[in-house]
């Protein structure tokens, strides 16, 4: 029967919860472990795995470390040179500075594979890539620099190797502890005893989003937000992470070593006085919690009180109990109306800019009681503000194959920009009919499947692609052809969503940002049925006409329960996929330059599209330019443009050329205040003909200073 009760083909409701919900973590040694788990799966394989079943919970943080009482065997005794590969710093009163950061810093460390080698079944920690380490430690470094704190923490190799340890056996045992671990314990090492000594320790959760959880610092046990303390501790120059994934009934677990040798040490010099959560300018709505905290060293503020307004009104707070003993004293308070113990409480938001007017009275600091004011304004850093500045590329819209074609972008406004980088595709056919008979030519899927992902459709005949969750995690099916869609380009699909609870969601998005940040296009939420043919959908893609786009399927997950088997009657598939009236951009090519300033040399004719990405901190790209589209010409006779003397002429520069091989429809006169660059558009220059044909006259202001001038043909 494929695990059907015989009724309408529908899966048999067997709910099986983790088996941290049956034993406590003392009970559960390894022989009773493997036996549990064996049964388990002796059950499901009777079912076909046809059964709803819920998530992970959700995830745990245990109390907080407490500081150490001696730092003679704590890694990095400081100070260390800053890295500039690393060291991050951003203006908090700048929102286009803030969105940017979090747009580059924070999402760039969003879904990096782990890839690890961890076995919680045999005790083997393993070890997890490089580039997700990288993008913990990203993580780590983006909330101190908001928090205007030195932000060039490092991880050290040997703490990394530990704290390893100490992620296994907390994902082994499904419990939290941070002293006292008992020999008894489930995979159990000195190392990572050690380890959960001097480390944050989170469950369910794991890399990029533990470090996030510890800044929340959800839960009864966490009102002193000790975890946050800790990773905003502005001394500290030497972390390490340690990460395990879930693995069957295993929670996914992480340890975060956060004390080093600096402990106690000379206080570095810090934006403000003190250290706040959220920071005082801009902050993006994401990273916003429901407790807010305020930290200042060597200072009591066990009497001190706390204000918060809202756009002008007055909220109401709880301030949390005092305590000490982690990182730096904190006041803690949260909105009345808000749950600081639920990982679910999400703080409000409406999608404007919202200011929050926050004022600490009686602070007792070594100069006397002391106020402290500032302001949070919460926004979305999907929204680009008044100050936002886009990078726009100039240069002939018909360069020549195989020559050089200087082109130029306006320089970024972002004063961590340390270079550009230049993409440049050929534009052609994206026209696509795909109708899964074959497999996966047209698309990339992650995670691996554990199942087929082209089958036999729930009814009818053919092949259909088909997403399902043996696991509780998003399953992607991602087109490789990059998008330049039209005003008419068009994406049609038929799809069959079977089983899958409310908590499931079918979705088609959309990316215009390489990936970064994704948007739904449509979307389905289950509803525990199956329906009883395929359904068809045509949407849209006009609003990314000439934009550069990604596009996928995502059979979503976040939490809750659901429905896992390899039946094509669970989950969701997909049949007679059509991308029509589209461009594909292939054979990128990419570029670095330090300036604003690229040559672009095509190997071939035809339309191409060249687009200008500055960077910042050496390594992360901001908003792309609009693309700019091309057509690569054949040029036996390259245009040249010969530049007569200039004069000024009351007020005026006059800038005579002469137009001697070639052709051009338009010219541009480009501005610099060095012959280097970067060259930029005179926008009130006006253009006059001295003789049809060959030559003419640019007229502009006089600059204040030295300036350069050349001229563009077009």
């Amino acid at each position: 029967m494929d695990g059907f009760d015989g009724v309408a083909g529908r899966p048999s409701p067997v709910l099986i919860r983790p088996l941290a919900h049956y034993a406590s973590a003392a009970m559960r040694l390894l022989p009773i472990r493997c036996l549990t788990v064996c049964i388990f799966a002796v059950w499901l394989r009777g079912m076909s795995g046809l059964a709803q079943v819920p998530a992970q919970f959700e995830p745990v943080l245990g109390p907080a470390p407490t500081a150490p009482l001696d730092v003679s065997g704590l890694p990095g005794k400081g100070p260390r040179p800053l890295n500039a590969t690393v060291a991050f710093n951003v203006n908090g009163n700048s929102r286009e500075q803030v969105r940017e950061f979090y747009n580059a810093v924070y999402l760039a460390s969003e879904g990096v594979p782990m890839d690890s080698s961890a076995l919680t079944a045999s005790c083997d920690a393993g070890t997890n890539s490089a580039a997700f380490l990288a993008a913990e430690l990203w993580r780590i470094n983006w909330f101190r620099a908001m928090s205007g704190i030195p932000a060039a923490v490092t991880f050290s190799a040997s703490e990394d190797a530990e704290d390893q340890s100490a992620a296994l056996m907390m994902s082994a045992n499904n419990a939290l502890m941070h002293v006292g671990i008992p020999p008894a314990w489930s995979c159990f090492s000195a190392s990572g005893t050690n380890a959960a000594a001097n480390s944050n320790l989170a469950l369910g959760a794991d890399g990029p989003d533990a470090i996030s959880g510890y800044i929340w610092d959800y839960g009864a046990a966490n009102a002193a937000v000790g975890h946050r303390r800790w990773i905003l501790y502005p001394q500290t120059q030497v972390m390490a992470g340690g990460d395990v994934p879930a693995q069957g009934a295993d929670s996914a677990a992480n340890a975060t070593w956060i004390l080093d040798a600096n402990y106690g040490g000379p206080r570095p010099a810090t934006t403000e006085p003190y250290v706040a959560w959220p920071p005082p300018g801009y902050v993006p709505y994401p990273v916003v919690f429901p407790q807010w905290s305020f930290a200042l060293s060597n200072a009591d503020l066990n009497t001190a009180s706390v204000t918060m307004q809202s756009n002008g009104v007055s909220l109401s707070v709880v301030v949390q109990p005092y305590e000490a003993g982690s990182g730096e004293d904190t006041l803690v308070w949260y909105p009345s109306n808000l749950d600081p113990t639920s990982y679910s409480t999400i703080f409000p938001f409406n999608g404007s800019d919202t200011v929050y007017a926050i004022t600490i009275n009686n602070a007792q600091t070594i100069a006397g009681p002391q106020s402290f004011s500032y302001t949070v304004t919460v926004f979305d850093p999907a929204l680009r503000g008044a100050g936002f500045v886009p990078t726009i590329v100039s240069g002939t819209n018909r360069p020549s194959v195989n020559e050089n074609n200087p082109f130029f972008c306006t320089p970024s406004a972002n004063p961590n920009t340390t270079g550009y980088q230049w993409v440049a595709s050929q534009s052609t056919n994206g026209n696509l009919a795909d109708n899964a008979l074959n497999g996966l030519t047209n698309f990339t899927i992650s995670p691996s499947p554990l199942y087929p992902v082209i089958t036999n459709p729930p009814v009818g005949s053919g092949k259909c692609f088909h997403l399902t969750h043996t696991n509780p995690v998003p399953q992607l099916l991602q087109f490789t052809e990059v998008l330049f869609p039209a005003t008419n380009t068009s994406l049609s699909f038929q799809s069959f969503l079977g089983y899958a609870t409310g908590d499931e969601v079918a979705r088609v998005q959309i990316s215009t940002n390489g990936g970064s940040a994704w948007e739904d296009l449509y979307a389905q939420p289950g509803t525990n049925g199956a329906p009883a043919a395929f359904t068809a959908h045509t949407l849209s893609l006009s609003n990314c006409a000439g934009i550069i786009t990604l596009v996928r399927f995502d059979y979503d997950f976040a939490s809750g329960s659901y429905f896992t088997g390899i039946s094509a009657n669970t989950g969701w598939c997909l049949e007679n996929i059509l991308i029509t009236n589209a461009s594909q951009l292939v054979n990128f090519a990419t570029n670095a330059t330090v300036s604003t300033n690229f040559n672009f040399v095509p190997n071939r004719t035809n339309n191409w599209v060249l687009e200008a990405i500055p960077v910042i901190f050496n390594q992360f790209g901001l908003d792309a330019s609009p693309p700019l589209s091309l057509t690569v010409v054949t040029n036996t006779a390259p245009t040249l443009v010969l530049l007569g003397f200039p004069a000024i002429t009351a007020g005026q520069t006059q800038i005579p050329f002469a137009l001697t091989q070639g052709a051009a429809s338009s010219f541009k006169l480009l501005q610099a205040s060095q012959i280097t660059g970067p060259w930029t558009t005179n926008a009130s220059a006006v253009l006059s003909t001295l003789v049809a044909g060959s030559s003419f006259q640019f007229t502009a202001p006089t600059a204040a200073a030295a300036a350069f001038y050349r001229v563009l043909a077009q």
